[in-house]
């Protein structure tokens, strides 16, 4: 599969330090990070559902056998393969399921798996959501690690949370205080939220 490097800018770096004085010490503490994106939003889509809940050596075996058994997530061979060889890579049987779902939402062009880069993320999530196995979380991980929106940022991403809560001696992450940062961080929610992984 195609993939691209995203690497936070000198200007949101700037800019991210200037309107947050403890990520800005972080920042110059870390420097630049580069995260590795998936180019087509159709296999990034379905490499979010090889992702979730597992751990990051437990999706790499899984996805391992995935993408040689189905080169480029092709939909023709993942629709023609028994349900059993899929789940034979891995997979639960509901993400079995998943990945078949969305493969045919591809193959019978229910969804413009392409056109999704033009659109703003809200309309990208009623586009995507209605797939079985795909919620806000793989929306927002698609938006940014193949849509490369910038403006997006994840409550329901724990590490995300997690970092939150370190940077700024937090017991608990609200929603309230998580607002709070992700209008802060605007328009950069993207390259804030490489620092906060980090």
């Amino acid at each position: 599969m195609n993939t691209f490097q995203m690497k936070t800018s000198s200007e949101a770096m700037e800019y991210l330090s200037s309107i947050d004085p403890i990520l800005g010490k972080f920042i110059q503490h870390v420097g630049p990070i580069t995260r590795t994106g998936i180019e087509d939003p159709y296999i990034a889509t379905i490499d979010c559902i090889l992702s979730q809940q597992i751990s990051s050596k437990a999706y790499q075996t899984i996805a391992n056998r995935f993408y040689t058994r189905f080169p480029e997530a092709d939909p023709n061979l993942i629709l023609d393969a028994p349900f059993e060889d899929i789940r034979a890579l891995g997979l639960s049987t509901s993400k079995a399921n998943y990945v078949i779902g969305i493969a045919s939402a591809k193959l019978k062009k229910d969804i413009d798996f392409d056109a999704l880069y033009d659109l703003d993320f809200e309309t990208i999530k009623s586009i995507l959501t209605p797939l079985k196995g795909v919620g806000r979380w793989t929306v927002e991980m698609v938006s940014m690690f193949s849509l490369k929106k910038q403006d997006v940022i994840s409550y329901d991403d724990l590490a995300i949370r997690k970092g939150i809560a370190s940077l700024y001696h937090k017991k608990e992450v609200t929603k309230d205080f998580f607002n709070e940062l992700s209008l802060r961080y605007a328009p950069y929610q993207t390259m804030a939220s490489f620092y906060l992984w980090e």
